[in-house]
């Protein structure tokens, strides 16, 4: 039986999380309007969250909750339903 090592305890910076959900949310109204017009791939995304893969987690989870499909791992994009 292999024994489990235990690792310190980190706390989760609450104060952080809220600045990257406002962040998600002023990045979601600002590509907003290019989403009436055309199709945004997650690695256009992912530019605009300048590779900041917590960022671009939230903004995906925000534009879902906006009603947008923001498509699988097959067919990675984002678009207006």
């Amino acid at each position: 039986m292999e024994s489990c090592e235990r690792t310190d305890y980190k706390p989760t910076d609450w104060k952080l999380i809220d600045w990257y959900k406002q962040k998600a949310k002023a990045l979601a109204s600002e590509i907003e309007p290019r989403l009436m017009h055309e199709e945004i791939s997650w690695n256009a995304l992912k530019e605009i969250c300048s590779m900041d893969m917590t960022l671009w987690r939230l903004l995906l989870k925000e534009f879902r909750s906006r009603g947008y499909d923001i498509g699988d791992y097959k067919e990675q994009f984002l678009a207006k339903k």
